[in-house]
């Protein structure tokens, strides 16, 4: 099971992301649903990397293990960091409903509410 950790600020804007494990739905490398949380989070990281004033960093210290964490958006970013968040949200909840038992996606909002 991957188990997939989501917070927001209370904006929506995305604070950060963490994954671990695997989905178990195929043999290794024929995992479908392994393959599409990885891209959806990598596509996501990369976005948000590319954009240096969100202040993102990151790291997947082994297979099956991925974190992302960002700064406070600046107000000319946030429409943007928004449209991300609301895409990476919506594919993940997508997969979690379509193979029920692969993902346990927690989505919640800071505790400090920044």
């Amino acid at each position: 099971m991957i188990r997939l950790r989501v917070r927001l600020r209370a904006d929506g804007c995305l604070a950060g992301f963490e994954a671990t494990g695997h989905a178990a739905a195929g043999r290794r490398g024929r995992d479908l649903v392994c393959a599409a949380v990885t891209v959806l989070l990598r596509t996501a990281a990369r976005l948000l990397s590319d954009c240096p004033e969100l202040g993102a960093e990151g790291a997947s210290p082994a297979e099956g293990v991925m974190r992302l964490e960002l700064g406070c958006a600046p107000e000319s970013r946030r429409q943007w960091l928004r449209g991300v968040t609301d895409m990476l949200l919506m594919g993940l909840r997508d997969l979690d409903r379509e193979h029920p038992g692969r993902l346990k996606l927690e989505v919640g909002e800071e505790p400090d509410g920044t």
